[in-house]
């Protein structure tokens, strides 16, 4: 066994990276969706961590697929979900995760990366 210490924040890097590298090359957006929908998460509670709040536990990946306005808005059982199905705008919602995790990105260190620019001009930009 090999266990190493990993700093929440180059995970969640990681992982936003990985969603962005999907996405330009118009690959799975579930992936992205998970990918994008984690970093956002990690960077979320490390901005909360940054001000002073107490360290909530991350949601389950699970609840990552309820399309992500609807947890934004607190919505626990959005009406075009069952137990086997999600109904959704797979590009709207992986779009909706990456910018939601650029911006906590961007918070949080005052950055961008090449790709988190990318996304804002060519997907930002048009949706004005």
């Amino acid at each position: 066994m090999n266990i190493e210490k990993h700093h929440k924040q180059e995970i969640a890097v990681r992982q936003l990276e990985t969603a962005l590298l999907l996405y330009f090359a118009k690959k799975d957006l579930f992936s992205v969706i998970t990918l994008a929908g984690a970093a956002e998460e990690i960077l979320g509670q490390l901005l909360r961590l940054g001000a002073g709040e107490k360290e909530t536990p991350l949601r389950s990946v699970l609840n990552l697929f309820r399309p992500a306005r609807a947890s934004v808005r607190g919505e626990t059982s959005p009406a075009h979900e069952t137990d086997l199905y999600v109904h959704m705008d797979v590009r709207s919602e992986a779009e909706f995760l990456l910018g939601r995790a650029i911006d906590d990105y961007h918070a949080l260190t005052g950055e961008l990366s090449g790709n988190m620019q990318k996304f804002n001009e060519e997907v930002r930009s048009r949706r004005g």
